[in-house]
């Protein structure tokens, strides 16, 4: 299930510094308002089926797993309710980005009919006009949804599926109890042989509920502070391949990272602290400047991966967990808090960080956590 995107977004999430803020204000009855009226009907009539169908839809998204989970499940059932071919493009999450950015300036079609990404750059493509508002007639699972799909400020994108970073370890060399907090990987016993990610997301908001602070209103320089007291246990940072590669080679025995990724290791634990772990998502927008036609069946798309059946199917092959409550859980999910589904979950056991919140601060806490975990 490795995929390397979850930790590697620092240059490209810099381009939510340039964003709107005034996105950040807008409320959740304001959202469902814009929801309700956009696309080219008014809000109480489902948009009309275009006369014409594309050739083909072309939908960006990451390799492996991805792709094949996705083309398996939500593309298979698409064509054969609408006979439109899905074609897969997995060019860099970075790179589409900025080539759809690229487009719509130029007043040019894109190179992709609808874009699978982390939050972060969908957000990005809102806030810079880049993507279009989503319909939410065509969406037909959407009452079956959990609010991390929609969440506040959220007009032109949705999220399909969550993930969330635990503590991972070797019970072969590291042995926990059954609870713990996040202070566990302060203990100097693990000196050289920490692994953390290279972006702050991960512990700056565990630490600083850890230490009683809301990232959301107080200094988080206390916070960066303390994380830099890991400077003598870090023994590898990057992202999921690095701790993979470390792993492998013996020079880390636990850290920060996807479950999946451990899933993917094989013999490795994993457990969410006290204080929660924090939950991303993956996100689904449809850019500006496609023909009316395509952006009806790429948004009908969207829709299909929302079913409970392939979101399901979704959810097994990829190791995230679905937003669609009534989807069939993975038995490797059930009752497992890194991969927190229902709200109850979610609030109990993730730290759900509202994209804004790192739209406004980015740069700054990436800079200091960069600083922080040097060695």
């Amino acid at each position: 299930m490795q995929k390397t995107h979850k930790n590697c977004a620092v240059g490209a999430i810099s381009l939510l510094t340039k964003m709107n803020e005034s996105v950040l204000a807008v409320s959740a009855a304001a959202i469902l308002a814009t929801l309700a009226t956009a696309g080219t009907a008014p809000a109480n009539e489902v948009t009309a089926m275009p006369a014409t169908k594309p050739d083909r839809l072309i939908v960006r998204t990451w390799g492996g797993p991805w792709r094949s989970s996705y083309e398996a499940a939500a593309a298979a059932s698409f064509t054969a309710k609408t006979g439109i071919p899905v074609e897969f493009d997995v060019t860099d999450f970075n790179e589409i980005q900025v080539k759809v950015g690229q487009a719509v300036s130029a007043k040019a079609r894109p190179p992709v009919d609808v874009v699978l990404t982390i939050e972060t750059m969908a957000y990005a493509a809102q806030v810079q006009g880049v993507s279009i508002p989503l319909d939410p007639h065509l969406i037909e699972s959407l009452d079956q949804l959990s609010s991390v799909a929609i969440p506040e400020g959220a007009t032109n994108y949705i999220n399909v599926s969550t993930y969330s970073q635990p503590i991972v370890y070797d019970p072969a060399q590291v042995s926990l109890p059954d609870s713990i907090s996040w202070q566990e990987i302060f203990d100097p016993k693990y000196a050289g042989k920490l692994f953390v990610t290279n972006t702050y997301s991960s512990l700056l908001y565990p630490v600083a509920k850890m230490m009683g602070l809301d990232y959301t209103t107080d200094d988080m320089t206390p916070v960066f502070a303390r994380i830099s007291e890991l400077s003598g246990n870090i023994g590898a940072a990057g992202d999921e391949e690095e701790f993979i590669a470390g792993m492998e080679a013996g020079q880390i025995s636990i850290g920060v990272t996807l479950a999946a990724t451990a899933i993917e290791l094989g013999g490795l634990k994993w457990i969410v602290p006290q204080e929660g772990a924090v939950v991303s998502s993956e996100s689904f927008y449809v850019p500006a400047g496609l023909p009316d036609d395509v952006s009806y069946w790429a948004q009908i798309f969207i829709d299909e991966t929302l079913t409970a059946e392939n979101q399901a199917k979704i959810a097994a092959g990829i190791g995230e967990a679905p937003v669609n409550l009534q989807a069939t859980v993975p038995d490797f999910m059930k009752g497992d808090p890194a991969f927190p589904i229902t709200e109850a979950d979610i609030a109990k056991y993730g730290i759900v960080v509202p994209v804004g919140i790192e739209a406004r601060n980015n740069n700054d806490w990436q800079a200091a956590y960069t600083a922080a975990i040097q060695r």
